[in-house]
C-alpha cells in the first residue's frame, strides 16, 4: 500500500501488530518535552551569570520537591572529559553543553534497566528539557512520565507560551508541543534491501525524520537508525504520541516481513554471513568500535532469525553502549594515556565474554 499516510493507516487495520519490548528491532525509545520560563532571555542570547542565576533557581525547586528526592544532580562544567563524552553519547546533553559548559546542568534518575532514566536538563539549547528514556518500544510510558515531571515545574513556573505558536522554543522546529519522540530501530535487512529508498521515502511522508544512530557519522553504523517526528506545531501531544506509536509498529512489521524474505530467498547466504561474523567475534584480538557493532548487528540478526545457537542471547542496544570507548575506559577503570589498541584489545575481550557460552 502506498500513499502519504502508508503507516498511520496501516496501523488500522486491526491485525495482530508486534509491537511488545521484545521484538528486538524498536531498541530504545526516548520521549522529550523542551520549555523555556516566561520572562527569561533564551539561553542563546543570555549571559554565564544570567544562565547561572536560573540553574541555581531551578535546581533549588527541584531540591525542594519530594517525589524528585531519587534525582542526581551534575554540574557540566565539574565533569571530566570522558563523563560528558558518555553523556553526549546517551543523548542526555547536546554537542554545545558538552564544550560550553558555564551555566549548564542536568539532573538524573536512573530506571532499574539499562537504558532506563529520566533527565531534567537545564540551559541547553532551552531552560528545560524533560526527558525520558525507556528500554524497547515504550512510547506511552516515557510520555507520561514526561508530563509528570512538567506538571511539578508548572505549579511554581510560568512557562513561554503564545496562543497561536504554543511553547516557545529556542528552535522554531519545536514550537508547538515542543514535543518529540526518537526511536532507536534496529533494521539490518531493510538496510540494505532495494525497499529502502521507498522505506525512508514514506518516513519523510508521514512527518518522521529518519537518520543513522550516531551523531556526526553520515553512514550508518551497525544498521541502526534514529527516527524521529518532525512536527510539532499544529499536532496535539495525544495525536504525536499516537502516530508515532503507528509507525513504529509498521517499521516493525517491514523489517519482519524483509527478514522472512531474505530468510527464504538466500538462506545460504544468509547463514554464511551470520557464521562469518561469529567467526570474528569469537577470534579476534582487536575490534574496533564500528566493526563490532556491524558483525553484533549480523549475529543478533542470527538469533532472531534462529540460525544460529551456542551463544548468549544479548541485548544489542546494551552491549553497544558497554563496549564503546568511553565506557571501557569508564569501567575498567583505565588512566593516564590510553591507547586505540589497548581500547580494541578490550572491547574484544568484553564482547567475548558476553556473547560466549563457553570461552
Amino acid at each position: 500500500m502506498a500513499g502519504k499516510n502508508f503507516y498511520l493507516l496501516e496501523s488500522k487495520t486491526g491485525k495482530k501488530r508486534s509491537g511488545d519490548n521484545k521484538n528486538k528491532i524498536i531498541l530504545n525509545t526516548r520521549v522529550r518535552l523542551a520549555r523555556n520560563l516566561a520572562e527569561h532571555k533564551f539561553v542563546n542570547i543570555s549571559s554565564v551569570p544570567e544562565k547561572n542565576i536560573l540553574l541555581k533557581e531551578i535546581r533549588k525547586y527541584i531540591d525542594d520537591i519530594k517525589d524528585f528526592k531519587d534525582f542526581r544532580f551534575y554540574s557540566i562544567k565539574n565533569l571530566g572529559k570522558i563523563q560528558r563524552d558518555l553523556l553526549f553519547k546517551d543523548y542526555m546533553i547536546s554537542p554545545e553543553a558538552a564544550n560550553k559548559m558555564q551555566g549548564k546542568g542536568l539532573f538524573i534518575r536512573s530506571g532499574p534497566n539499562w537504558g532506563e532514566s529520566a533527565i531534567i536538563m537545564i540551559n541547553q539549547e532551552d531552560h528545560l528539557r524533560i526527558q525520558s528514556v525507556r528500554p524497547g518500544l515504550n512510547i506511552l510510558e516515557a510520555y507520561k512520565e514526561v508530563i509528570r515531571i512538567e506538571r511539578y515545574f508548572e505549579r511554581k513556573i510560568s512557562f513561554a507560551f503564545d496562543k497561536n505558536l504554543g511553547f516557545l522554543t529556542a528552535s522554531p522546529l519545536n514550537l508547538g508541543t515542543a514535543l518529540k519522540i526518537s526511536v532507536i530501530a534496529h533494521l539490518p535487512v531493510l538496510a540494505i534491501s532495494p525497499m529502502v529508498a521507498d522505506f525512508v521515502k514514506k518516513l519523510n511522508q508521514v512527518g518522521c525524520l529518519i537518520n543513522g544512530y550516531f551523531v556526526g557519522h553520515s553512514e550508518i553504523i551497525g544498521n541502526l537508525f534514529k527516527i524521529s517526528n518532525q512536527v510539532t506545531l499544529g499536532k496535539s501531544e495525544g495525536t504525536i504520541v499516537e502516530e508515532m506509536q503507528a509507525i513504529c509498529l509498521n517499521i516493525i512489521d517491514d523489517e519482519k516481513t524483509a527478514r522472512i524474505k531474505l530468510k527464504e530467498s538466500d538462506p545460504l547466504g544468509i547463514k554464511d554471513n551470520i557464521y562469518r561474523s561469529f567467526g570474528l567475534l569469537k577470534y579476534a584480538k582487536i575490534l574496533s568500535y564500528e566493526e563490532s557493532l556491524e558483525l553484533l548487528s549480523i549475529l543478533r540478526l542470527g538469533l532472531d532469525l534462529d540460525i544460529i545457537d551456542g551463544i548468549n542471547d544479548f541485548d544489542y542496544f546494551e552491549i553497544m553502549g558497554k563496549i564503546s570507548d568511553s565506557h571501557i575506559i569508564s569501567d575498567l577503570e583505565m588512566s593516564g594515556r590510553v591507547t586505540d589498541d589497548e581500547l580494541d584489545s578490550a572491547r574484544a575481550d568484553l564482547i567475548r565474554k558476553k556473547i560466549l557460552k563457553e570461552i
